[in-house]
């Protein structure tokens, strides 16, 4: 089939699509619609519950989409008339029934709830492959082939028509002096991709199954799969062999690298092989290549399963490593499977890998609690080894522990700090906070040392709104734009025998009257004296923390910061302003 053809069919499918899929279209709005609110709104004022939405929205289409399949096949199997209202109405109930509990679960952005929401869209996904292909007499292979067409081809359309639209946009814009702004074409970029490219991509749905016929094979594709794709795997299937053989001769084990590029390597030629099944009937090449890779690829697996295990033996379970770890054994099963039963319906791939992925979130066996505890036994054995357990509670230590195990001590707090919480370890003492380390281990955790971790680097900043600017009472204003604090250079005016200047280096403001330093202050300190460390997860900046007022001898000094962007180290509570603006009004002292 050809693109323009494909195009075409897109197109004129529209009101067909819109009938089909009449609930996942407005979810999509909605969902779109709610990011673009929230991407209009200052930062410092931005609506996490707006985000939160969006996202619970995100399962909810992909829901909606897997009812209608299951009511659309339901209706064929057993030979009654497809009512698309019907469809609709159950996509409608399922959408709110999953968005529902999305939102519910994305009560707080963490490292778990994030986790769980995309493996529940992933699972969503799946079931978009298999609802349509599961016991039947369907080809999963040209159903994919099909989705991945139409995706290809909508998501053309929708890059052109977003450049499109934003080039008619600046040039109404330049010619009418409308002065639109920037946040504009990010909008008309989202409603594209959000809106438009699903749209388009429902309207390629196939309505029941697909049949194994090669001729419907896109001939672009096929020589892109042939052509480029397979020879490329082959070849990197090459390097890694001969990387496997280095291992057995210099007898060096791999590094915690191998595992990640095998076990990408290992799922994208998986999900390649759904390309190349229904080709190798008629092409020698893809023939082969679908027979022997899945041999080839078991003794790359076997390496990885070395390098993780090298891995998991020294630092632990963490969840990077559960899931290569179980997504390489899903992908030592399947290949075994292949070349043992070599069946001719591959519908178990997205079946059992949705089962995995489920498995692997919730329940004591999941990525999070499997963590949690292979990390705590590791504290626990540290801790032991150097007699800091007494009645199930940690005691200062009162020998010299090395810098590797104090580092490995420390990274166990950490990655609690910053994936779970700290609460969770039960030697831990109530209410325990990284600042109390040195009290409760008998040692500093940070001590300056390379491969010691800290605490992250903590960022804040500050964007004005706009509006107007109280100038009453004072005779000057300036501007100062845009200065890299450090920079080492001094941006000064004069005016009326006034010399306001701002020294980077110093980050200090003076004015100077008639010869005569009148006044000097620093908008930095003030900033520091609101103690952003105390504020980076509590209340954000005004415009009234943004502004102070001073005097000296003869002046009245009032600073308006109008942008501003800082860091703090937790580790040694050091603020550093690096960047931004402010106005600096100068007037007569009453």
């Amino acid at each position: 089939m050809a693109l323009k053809d494909t195009l075409v069919k897109l197109l004129s499918s529209a009101g067909p699509t819109l009938r089909r899929f009449w609930v996942p279209v407005l979810l999509t709005i909605a969902m779109t619609t709610s990011l673009v609110l929230s991407a209009d709104q200052p930062w410092e004022k931005r609506s996490e519950d707006m985000v939160r939405f969006a996202a619970s929205i995100a399962p909810g289409v992909l829901a909606a989409w897997c009812a209608i399949l299951f009511w659309e096949r339901k209706a064929e199997t057993q030979g009654h008339e497809n009512s698309q209202l019907t469809a609709n109405l159950i996509g409608l109930a399922a959408a709110a029934l999953v968005s529902g509990l999305a939102y519910i679960g994305l009560a707080e952005f963490t490292h778990v709830s994030l986790g769980r929401h995309a493996a529940l869209n992933l699972i969503l996904f799946l079931g978009f492959f298999v609802i349509p292909n599961y016991g039947r007499e369907s080809s999963l292979e040209m159903y994919t082939v099909r989705l991945y067409s139409h995706a290809v081809v909508s998501g053309l359309f929708s890059a052109i028509m977003f450049f499109g639209l934003s080039a008619i946009t600046w040039t109404i814009s330049s010619l009418f002096a409308l002065n639109i702004r920037a946040i504009t074409y990010l909008r008309i970029w989202m409603y594209m991709a959000g809106v438009l490219a699903p749209f388009l991509f429902m309207a390629g749905i196939p309505v029941g199954t697909v049949r194994a016929e090669p001729d419907d094979y896109p001939k672009v594709l096929k020589n892109l799969v042939l052509s480029v794709l397979a020879p490329l795997l082959t070849a990197y299937t090459a390097i890694l062999y001969v990387y496997f053989a280095k291992i057995l001769i210099t007898r060096q084990w791999p590094v915690g690298l191998v595992a990640h590029l095998v076990l990408w390597y290992s799922l994208f030629t998986t999900a390649l092989l759904l390309f190349v099944w229904p080709l190798a009937s008629r092409n020698q090449w893809a023939q082969a290549f679908s027979k022997y890779w899945i041999k080839a690829v078991l003794p790359l697996l076997l390496m990885m399963f070395v390098a993780i295990g090298i891995r998991i033996n020294y630092y632990g379970i963490t969840e990077n490593r559960y899931y290569v770890l179980v997504i390489g054994l899903w992908l030592l099963g399947t290949i075994a499977y292949l070349n043992l039963k070599k069946p001719e319906k591959r519908i178990f791939l997205p079946v059992s890998l949705a089962i995995v992925v489920a498995l692997s979130v919730v329940g004591p066996w999941s990525s999070f609690s499997v963590a949690k505890w292979s990390q705590e036994r590791r504290l626990e054995g540290l801790l032991d080894k150097y007699g800091m357990i007494q009645n199930g509670a940690i005691v200062p230590s009162t020998v010299e522990i090395p810098y590797e195990d104090r580092r490995e001590m420390a990274e166990v707090l950490f990655y609690f700090s910053r994936y779970h919480d700290l609460s969770q370890i039960s030697l831990l003492p109530e209410g325990f906070t990284m600042e109390r380390f040195p009290e409760v281990f008998g040692f500093n955790y940070y001590d300056g040392a390379p491969g010691i971790p800290g605490l992250p680097t903590r960022y804040f900043g500050y964007a004005g709104t706009g509006g107007a600017l109280d100038i009453s009472g004072y005779r000057y204003m300036f501007q100062f734009n845009e200065f890299d604090a450090g920079g080492g250079l001094v941006t000064s005016f004069q005016q009326d025998g006034l010399v306001v200047a701002y020294d980077r280096d110093t980050q200090k403001v003076t004015v100077a009257l008639d010869g005569t330093v009148e006044w000097e202050g620093s908008f930095v300190e003030h900033v520091k004296s609101l103690k952003p460390a105390e504020r980076l997860d509590k209340s954000q900046f005004t415009q009234e923390d943004m502004t102070f007022t001073d005097e000296s001898p003869n002046l009245s000094i009032k600073v308006v910061i109008t942008d501003l962007s800082g860091s703090v180290n937790p580790n040694t509570g050091d603020t550093d302003i690096y960047r931004g603006q402010f106005y600096l009004l100068v007037g007569d002292r009453v």
